[in-house]
């Protein structure tokens, strides 16, 4: 079982929906609500591991790791350190241990018309 302290838990994320809402005009536009804010802790991956994923589907990701919360999906749109992030892989500890971690892989959502 992996050990972390609680003070490697010192970023914050947001896992967020997109929502209509309406502005003063009545015009209607998406927006992102976070619905689940939590600490996280961004894990890097080892030199070994970075050369394996080298130009496959997870070259361009970040790993993230949150104490287990079972209302984590795919389906939300993350916010991390500034930008907005697509939910890639969970990896849940679904264990019966008092403290569970849940390795989160995230890709960087491309802004339209960039490379």
């Amino acid at each position: 079982m992996q050990k972390f302290k609680p003070s490697d838990f010192n970023q914050k994320i947001n896992f967020c929906s997109t929502e209509n809402v309406q502005d003063d005009n009545g015009n209607y536009s998406e927006e992102l609500v976070p619905v689940i804010s939590l600490w996280c802790m961004p894990h890097n991956r080892s030199l070994n591991q970075q050369y394996q994923i080298m130009d496959t589907a997870l070259s361009d990701t970040v790993m993230v790791v949150v104490r287990h919360n079972p209302k984590i999906n795919d389906t939300y749109v993350v916010k991390y350190q500034g930008n907005q992030y697509e939910v890639v892989s969970i990896s849940s500890d679904e264990s019966n241990q008092i403290l569970t971690y849940d390795y989160i892989t995230l890709r960087k959502v491309k802004k339209a018309g960039s490379n």
